[in-house]
């Protein structure tokens, strides 16, 4: 088996950050997952009862995204499941699972002082603090490097799902961050009209689901042209929470993607060389920051403070470091806005991990969450990749 390298944290840290490198057939790589989700995380394939959308998932999957299917197959191979009678879902692997809120922002590279263009995230949830849970969501933070025989390169997060990524970068230079859609759970006036429905699928059936839409455009797409026309013909869903994207490519195309709160309904929002931000609202339910509400809280998930936070930053900056961008990270980081947590408190919201994307370079750098001091948070000092699978000093 690969081997797989903690770089960050220990049995004494809440989260830990895990280096691990595939190369290889799609196949053999699919192998390597699964024999990892059995041998380290404790975790395997579903069961599924309906084989017919099991059927379906392997038809749309082996025509739309074969690289994705033979994965399948080694996830198959490993664990001894049939592929041709399908009982489980070998297209998903989920651990550690909880709905997060997230903050991401392009910054074009007229703003940053080595001139490359940068993306960065916070991936934030509520942590446990009971200590009753051995493995709290987030708390394995795989930063996987994976070089395909099909598919191109790329470096990405994976949490919640071994087959998937919550964010990552390929070797083209495509940066792709999934958001959590929270516009669902808000309430009193902060709540959209109409409701934004919450319709999980339950059960696999062809198609993607949210992370395995990000998987998609880093293995499949160049560029968000591409990303685009994969968007509005593929069949996409959700199974735990609605998603929003934020796709950039190194020429200064940015762009969001939604769907409409029933589904039938796609919205891509496209602009060039300028700033993006994205936190957990819909783009399309503003049309200028004006239109944003005046204030929000924790009971909203700090939304649009979130927004206001990182946009005005980018707006009023000169010239910017990555030090700096990890700076304006933290303060709209759920550390700050929450503060020290209450005595009593066990479930506090804190920004788990957050990455940079370096465009130009191909590079990801990530840092995590490490706990608690007694005048707040603590956070690892982020470690980089290339795509190579070489990690910078």
């Amino acid at each position: 088996m690969t081997k797989i390298n903690c770089l960050i944290g220990n049995d004494e840290t809440y989260a830990t950050i895990w280096e691990w490198a595939l190369r290889g057939t799609n196949r053999d790589i699919g192998r390597e997952i699964a024999s990892h989700a059995r041998a380290f995380l404790g975790c395997a394939p579903l069961p599924c009862p309906d084989a017919s959308q099991l059927q379906a998932q392997h038809s749309f999957l082996k025509k739309r995204f074969r690289p994705f299917y033979d994965r399948m197959v080694g996830v198959a191979d490993s664990l001894g499941l049939p592929v041709d009678e399908p009982t489980h879902d070998l297209a998903t692997i989920w651990f550690d699972l909880q709905s997060a809120g997230c903050t991401a922002a392009y910054v074009p590279p007229e703003l940053m002082e080595n001139h490359h263009a940068h993306v960065v995230r916070n991936m934030d949830l509520g942590v446990d603090l009971t200590g009753e849970v051995e493995h709290p969501s987030s708390s394995r933070i795989l930063a996987l490097t994976m070089i395909p025989d099909e598919g191109y390169a790329s470096a990405s997060v994976v949490v919640f799902d071994l087959m998937g990524a919550m964010d990552g970068i390929n070797e083209k230079g495509l940066v792709v961050v999934c958001n959590s859609h929270g516009d669902h759970r808000l309430s009193g006036e902060f709540a959209p009209s109409p409701a934004y429905l919450y319709e999980p699928v339950r059960h696999p059936g062809p198609g993607l689901n949210e992370l395995q839409v990000v998987r998609y455009l880093l293995d499949m797409c160049a560029d968000v042209a591409e990303a685009r026309e994969a968007l509005l013909s593929l069949r996409t869903y959700y199974r735990f929470t609605p998603c929003l994207y934020l796709v950039v490519d190194p020429t200064g195309r940015v762009a969001s993607f939604e769907k409409s709160p029933a589904g039938d309904r796609i919205m891509f929002i496209e602009r060039e060389c300028e700033p993006q931000v994205m936190t957990n609202f819909a783009p399309s339910r503003f049309e200028t920051d004006d239109e944003l509400p005046e204030g929000d809280g924790l009971e909203q998930g700090f939304i649009y403070t979130r927004y206001r936070i990182v946009k005005d930053a980018l707006q009023k900056a000169a010239v910017l470091t990555p030090d700096r961008l990890a700076e304006i990270a933290r303060e709209a980081s759920f550390d700050v806005l929450t503060g020290a947590k209450g005595e009593n408190d066990l479930h506090p919201q804190r920004t788990i991990y957050t990455t940079r994307y370096d465009i130009d370079a191909r590079a990801m750098s990530v840092s995590c969450y490490l706990g608690e001091t007694p005048t707040g948070t603590k956070h690892s000092e982020p470690v980089s990749f290339m795509l190579s699978g070489h990690r910078r000093p």
